[in-house]
């Protein structure tokens, strides 16, 4: 049997390149050995939340899997055909839903009946998006364009108990070429500010403070105050405007109006770009671009970006082009994918 091998020690060398890869050896059908996973990391190997979503996508499409858990350098993933059911996702800890949720969502380009995970683990922790934001930005940004899927949040989970838990339908999805360079320039921007098992007077606060500094750029704030109850306690604000984001999590000792400020001047800067698509969201869309080829514009270039092209190349006939981009008050770069048939 012929393997794909890939370098988990590459570029950025994070849990994207197993993600990433174990999603499209799904869908390629195409077997895939990963080592050095996580290789330059504080806590190299997989985590549990990449072990979850590898089961995940193992269980999806009934695929051997050799070498997988927590703290495994080198997997093996031979894909069987897709077959989707519905089951529980639980991650067992703080660790990111977001991120399994990343590695999911492609598969609805492969199946040919739409099916529903329950996902338990931490919507809101550091080094990963926000769940307001995979659902107000990414998934949007997504369905625009042919994924179809829907997220419910059910209860938020932060770090270190986790507890959070949502749902996720994903349905047999065709993708659409994309054609998504410049930003809307919509003036509106939503968002929530949230506190889950705290004064709920610390959500108002940055609520207020964002409130204040939106409207200072002469931009229409819509943010929504929730304050609810669960296992684990946090508090933070996702901002969004149209298709760009700006976020940050309330921190032991970090004062609510400055934890706002962050997240506007993350919004702001992004927005000043004038692109379609913040940094953040430049890697996430890269798998889909190259399945349906096109053009997007972004803010940056970042090295998850630049990796996530790299992986998709080992599994698709792909040509990615990136160029600077200076036009109509617009400064970012245009990444383009060019399929071969």
């Amino acid at each position: 049997m012929e393997f794909i091998e890939i370098d988990g020690g590459y570029m950025e060398g994070g849990g994207q390149i197993v993600r990433t890869a174990v999603s499209l050896s799904a869908l390629t059908q195409k077997p895939v050995k990963i080592i050095n996973i996580r290789k330059n990391r504080r806590n190299p190997g997989l985590a549990p939340q990449h072990v979850a979503a590898i089961k995940a996508v193992k269980k999806l499409c009934n695929a051997e899997v050799y070498g997988l858990g927590v703290g495994s350098r080198e997997i093996t993933f031979i894909p069987s055909k897709i077959s989707p059911k519905n089951f529980l996702v639980d991650v067992g800890t703080a660790g990111s839903i977001s991120l399994i949720i990343q590695t999911i969502v492609p598969l609805a380009l492969g199946v040919d009946k739409a099916f529903t995970l329950k996902i338990r683990g931490g919507t809101d922790v550091k080094m990963s998006p926000p769940i307001d934001y995979v659902k107000n930005i990414t998934l949007k940004i997504l369905k625009n364009f042919g994924v179809m899927t829907n997220l419910k949040v059910l209860r938020r989970g932060f770090y270190p108990k986790g507890g959070g838990e949502v749902i996720i339908e994903i349905k047999p999805s065709k993708i659409k070429k994309f054609d998504l360079i410049e930003h809307s320039k919509c003036e509106v921007v939503e968002g929530i500010s949230y506190v889950q098992n705290l004064n709920e007077n610390i959500a108002r606060r940055m609520r207020k403070r964002a409130v204040d500094l939106l409207n200072k750029e002469k931009l229409l704030p819509n943010i929504k105050v929730e304050c609810s109850k669960g296992i684990s306690e946090g508090a933070g604000i996702v901002l969004w405007n149209d298709t760009i984001g700006g976020s940050c999590l309330g921190e032991r000792g970090l004062r609510a109006e400055i934890v706002a400020e962050r997240a506007v001047n993350e919004l702001l800067n992004e927005r000043k770009s004038g692109m379609a698509l913040d940094k953040y969201m430049g890697d996430q869309i890269i798998p889909y671009l190259a399945f349906g080829g096109g053009i997007v514009g972004v803010s940056e270039i970042t090295s998850h970006t630049k990796t996530n092209m790299w992986v998709v190349k080992h599994f698709l006939d792909v040509n990615f082009e990136i160029n600077s981009y200076n036009e109509n008050d617009c400064k970012g770069f245009t990444i383009t994918a060019n399929r071969t048939l």
